[in-house]
């Protein structure tokens, strides 16, 4: 896709202050460049996220702009980007990136954190077709890539799940022809692992599936995919023929080609009708995908909505130039937050993000998109205008849940557990995953992809700090029960309680050597006061 801003360019507006203004505004991660691609401008959220100043940047070659990492990851992605902003140039068609690893110096503390991007860089051209700027567009998706990795690390947590949801884990080493298979093969099907090697499979599914399976396993690797869902007849050791549905999770090396996979087998003989209604609805949402438009809107100081884009209208079928009853296109279990939140961000005059469903008018089918709204302020510091743009995170919603159908069945038993668990990595203990639990002790925080220091700031006078680096450096595990800490519970009055743990910080290794700490805790608060209240009545024995 080619954009044209011909009467914007010649009139130069593109550069003016208020174009500046709102540019800088943007929710979205964008750069403006030169042809020469030498930056022009950005938006605050970029700077923000990347943590540099606007002004550090403006002038400088997009290449030139950004520190180098020891580990040459940013050196790779460099290249990378380059080669993009070549191509742009060369063909004047947008071009979007593979994703890429770029590291980003940490805000405090020295070093870099480990980012993922999605990148887009598109060409603005003028009437005669020349390329006047470019447009740097990207998403940090660094959850997503941690989410997907703590898929691939835990298959304790797999077998689990893998019980409970009578589902069979099996584990392909494809560049050693090693297929190992989890719990449960027996049960299900009646094999017994030692049988079901070398072509055993392919003997095992029906013979008017095996091909379409073999050519969909081809296509996935041919394109580089991560995630491969099959779903075919598999004969047991009866004689019977089960339906079964298969998804792995692939694993490449630095040269692209396919070493590994992980993969689920579930019997859904019993769901076929389901399976098909899935199916359908899988489908029209692809459908839907290829053909979403991106949608955007502008409000008043007081929340008030001014302005939707053609693509709002188009995508809800509200009629166009219509402002008001936006909220009846939005899901009725969540229209009610959407409006309570969106007020309350609009009095208090902060940034604002939050996910809510959004009726397609084709079909009357819901989405998942994610609306962000930024204020711009006037020259007093107040409010004059928000800017709102709904992207659409279904697809992402939907893969996440195809990387193990068992993710539900997992946070269920961690939401039930009495123990809550925070796994931090690397010698600056970023967090890349916490159990539910954690969001009920302290809130609403930022976990994923941020370092202990950032998440829990009151226990750095407790040493806190020290105590990661020793279990970190030295490999000592540590102990700590019965310690008085104060929690801010989701959904609680607000006021910070104080509550009993007993705290285990361990060494988590990773081939032979210790790549984080793993942090358990287990509330013992009752226990404490009810020793509390047992030595108070032996003393009021005593006493007596």
């Amino acid at each position: 896709m080619v954009f044209c801003f011909t009467d914007m360019l010649q009139t130069k507006h593109l550069l003016s202050p208020d174009f500046a203004l709102v540019f800088r505004a943007l929710p979205g991660l964008y750069l403006l460049l030169s042809p020469d691609l030498v930056i022009l401008d950005a938006t605050e959220r970029y700077a923000q996220t990347s943590n540099f100043a606007i002004g550090d940047v403006v002038g400088k070659h997009i290449l030139d702009t950004f520190p180098d990492n020891p580990d040459e990851s940013n050196s790779l992605a460099k290249q990378d980007l380059e080669a993009s902003l070549r191509h742009v140039l060369q063909h004047k068609e947008a071009h979007t990136m593979p994703v890429l690893r770029f590291d980003v110096p940490l805000a405090q503390g020295g070093g870099f954190r480990k980012m993922f991007w999605r990148t887009v860089n598109i060409p603005l051209l003028n009437s005669e077709g020349e390329i006047v700027y470019i447009l740097h567009e990207t998403q940090d998706i660094t959850s997503h890539m941690l989410q997907e990795r703590i898929s691939q690390q835990n298959s304790q947590w797999i077998d689990m799940l893998s019980d409970s949801l009578h589902a069979v884990a099996w584990e392909y080493d494809i560049l050693g022809d090693d297929l190992i298979w989890g719990k449960g093969l027996q049960e299900l099907f009646g094999y017994t692992p030692e049988e079901m090697v070398g072509d055993a499979w392919d003997k095992c599914v029906h013979p008017d599936d095996l091909k379409a399976v073999r050519q969909s396993m081809a296509d996935a690797l041919a394109a580089g995919e991560k995630f491969w869902t099959g779903e075919y007849r598999l004969k047991k050791a009866n004689g019977t023929y089960a339906h079964v549905l298969d998804q792995s999770y692939i694993v490449y090396n630095e040269q692209g080609k396919a070493i590994r996979t992980f993969g689920s087998m579930i019997d859904i003989s019993e769901s076929k009708r389901l399976k098909k209604d899935l199916q359908e609805s899988d489908a029209r949402f692809r459908h839907l995908l290829e053909n979403l438009p991106h949608m955007a809107s502008t409000a008043d100081a007081d929340g008030k909505t001014l302005y939707f884009n053609d693509n709002w209208y188009s995508y809800t079928g509200m009629k166009p130039g219509q402002t008001d009853g936006w909220v009846h296109v939005v899901h009725p279990d969540d229209s009610s937050d959407a409006l309570i939140s969106w007020h309350e961000a609009a009095r208090e005059g902060h940034s604002h993000e939050m996910e809510l469903r959004i009726r397609n008018a084709a079909d009357g089918a819901y989405r998942t998109f994610l609306r962000r709204s930024v204020p711009m302020f006037d020259v007093a510091g107040k409010v004059k205008l928000w800017i709102c743009t709904y992207t659409d995170i279904e697809d992402q919603r939907q893969s996440l849940k195809r990387v193990w159908p068992k993710d539900q069945q997992l946070k269920k038993i961690l939401e039930l557990s009495p123990v809550q668990l925070c796994l931090l990595e690397g010698p600056e203990h970023i967090c890349s995953y916490v159990t539910p639990g954690i969001y009920h002790l302290y809130g609403n925080r930022n976990y994923l992809g941020h370092p202990a220091h950032e998440i829990w700031p009151e226990l750095l006078p407790l040493g806190f700090n020290d105590l990661l680096d020793q279990v970190y450096q030295q490999g000592d595990t540590v102990q700590i029960n019965e310690f008085m800490t104060k929690v801010d519970p989701i959904g609680g009055d607000g006021k910070a309680h104080e509550a009993y743990f007993n705290f285990k910080y361990q060494p988590f290794a990773e081939n032979g050597s210790t790549t984080g700490i793993l942090i358990s805790a287990l509330e013992v608060t009752e226990l404490v006061e009810a020793k509390k209240k047992a030595e108070q009545l032996a003393n009021e024995l005593r006493q007596r």
